[in-house]
């Protein structure tokens, strides 16, 4: 697109010089034809006069027809890349808009599996801590229990994300993942400050 930016601006300049300004002589003429040759209309003095706007005397007025057609070109490239741009962040949005959608979906799918699991596991894990005093034992209950959290915490942030943002999972970058870490650190802070409270 940048190209618009010289090709119109020289595309113009060429169509004032040739055609926009001829033609103001022709419309000159037309208006003052009665006044220079009385009553009769001759098309060669129409022709004589679009081609008198090719003389040198006239270069001056074929400049300035040359800059105007040029400021048309530019101002028309102008607009076509803002339409482009704004064609482009409108097909963005869509397209942001159906990933969110479809994250949505698959965050109430893996809702209901998972945080359903996880709520059993939680219960199992409470009832071993009360039947066991082996410290190891509940070291390994204490790493299963953070681990359900941060289940916890990973459907809770996709159920409110509202922008998606994707990082590279594989070291070549090839296979993305949603970036959720700092969302993820929040909520189980927020959920063991919540915890000892209670």
């Amino acid at each position: 697109m940048k190209r618009s930016y010289i090709l119109l601006p020289v595309l113009g300049a060429v169509l004032g010089h040739l055609l926009l300004h001829p033609y103001t002589m022709l419309i000159y003429a037309l208006m003052h034809f009665r006044s220079n040759a009385g009553s009769r209309f001759y098309w060669k003095d129409l022709a004589s006069q679009a081609l008198a706007a090719f003389d040198p005397v006239m270069l001056p007025m074929g400049v300035a027809f040359a800059l105007f057609g040029a400021l048309i070109g530019l101002l028309t490239s102008l607009l076509l890349e803002r339409n482009r741009r704004l064609h482009a962040a409108e097909q963005e949005n869509r397209e942001k808009k159906i990933a969110l959608d479809t994250l949505k979906e698959v965050v109430v799918t893996l809702s209901h599996y998972l945080l359903n699991a996880n709520m059993i596991i939680g219960g199992k894990v409470r009832h071993c801590r009360k039947a066991t005093a082996d410290h190891n034992l509940l070291a390994s209950l204490a790493v299963i229990e953070e681990q359900g959290r941060k289940i916890d915490a990973v459907i809770d942030a996709l159920r409110h994300s509202t922008d998606i943002k994707v990082s590279g999972y594989t070291s070549d970058g090839t296979v993305k993942m949603i970036d959720l870490e700092e969302e993820i650190k929040k909520r189980m802070k927020n959920g063991k400050a919540s915890s000892e409270k209670g």
